[in-house]
């Protein structure tokens, strides 16, 4: 009896070992829209905790992510998978609704239904101003202003069919004042196909006024360019990136420790080091520099609405865009 449990119990020992080895070789594809340094990092510090999984990323918007996702649809290339809340919840099906290894370190908003998602940082919208083209006086305050004539030309956007933090924008106006009121500000706006150009052209003096993520104006503050941050009046909505684990991806298993490995303490104090963006989690510190929350004024977005409504919003969006004068 002794002996049978021995090598019954060496038996589990090599099979489980040999199973976590062959979980931790291999490689994992990594669909990441938080941009090239981000993924540079979290691929070092995913590699030095897993030295013998390789981690091939590949780096674009978060609609653009989506999109290569959905004609992958049967056969995926990809495992992780990190974007916008609003492009997981607009293609659920597409996505592994699974629970991290640190789910209790997440307030119950920064988590997807069912545990689609984890919020991986959090994405404020703020009014970007170049102050040598403009004085705060007379900048916009509000969403509201925004629909100003006397803004026409003058606000810079990026085009929410391509980036996930410009739909969110698209979103959070309807939500606030409607589609007469966004036709105002279509009117008013330079549309560019990607996020960075907002800040970079506001930053260089191309465009006074640029609607973007909270981070931007000071990272090109820090850098010297003339530019200020300016939180809408109304608030801006509470809104996440996010990372999902992607149906039917070729390593399930290294895809479940990137994963694990993203939402972790660690992972999200590389976002907060990197990016300079606050982490959802309750024991992550907001980055150095930036406001504490409870000093920015927020207002609840409805995400699920700005997910299932996103073709109906970017059809009528295109057909406004068309009228433009």
């Amino acid at each position: 009896m002794k002996r049978f449990s021995f090598i019954t119990l060496a038996l589990t020992l090599l099979l489980g070992g040999s199973e976590t080895a062959l979980a931790q070789s291999g490689k994992v594809v990594h669909y990441n829209a938080n941009g090239s340094k981000m993924a540079r990092a979290i691929t070092a510090a995913f590699q030095k905790k897993y030295p013998n999984i390789k981690v091939e990323t590949i780096v674009g918007g978060s609609g653009e992510l989506l999109a290569r996702v959905k004609g992958e649809k049967g056969r995926p290339r990809g495992d992780v998978y990190n974007g916008s809340m609003e492009t997981l919840e607009s293609s659920p099906d597409l996505f592994t609704p699974t629970k991290t290894a640190s789910h209790d370190k997440f307030p119950a908003m920064a988590i997807g239904p069912k545990n689609l998602y984890y919020g991986d940082s959090l994405s404020l919208q703020v009014i970007m101003v170049n102050t040598d083209m403009m004085s705060l006086a007379d900048a916009p305050k509000c969403w509201k202003d925004l629909a100003d004539p006397k803004y026409k030309g003058k606000i810079i956007m990026a085009n929410p069919s391509l980036s996930g933090s410009a739909y969110s924008q698209l979103a959070q106006m309807i939500q606030l004042y409607g589609w007469d009121f966004l036709a105002k500000v279509i009117n008013n706006t330079v549309f560019v196909p990607k996020s960075r150009l907002v800040y970079t052209n506001v930053s260089r003096g191309e465009a006074p006024i640029g609607i973007t993520e909270e981070t931007k104006p000071y990272k090109e503050a820090a850098k010297g360019f003339p530019v200020k941050t300016v939180y809408f009046c109304e608030g801006t909505g509470m809104r996440y990136g996010a990372v999902s684990i992607i149906k039917g991806g070729p390593n399930p298993k290294n895809a479940k420790l990137l994963y694990d490995f993203l939402n972790s303490k660690e992972g999200n104090e590389i976002g907060v080091k990197v990016r300079e963006r606050r982490s959802p989690r309750h024991d992550v510190s907001v980055p150095k520099g930036l406001p504490p929350l409870e000093k920015v004024k927020l207002f609840a977005y409805d995400g699920l609405t700005a997910a299932t409504s996103r073709n109906a919003y970017l059809k009528k969006f295109d057909e406004i865009f068309s009228r433009k004068k």
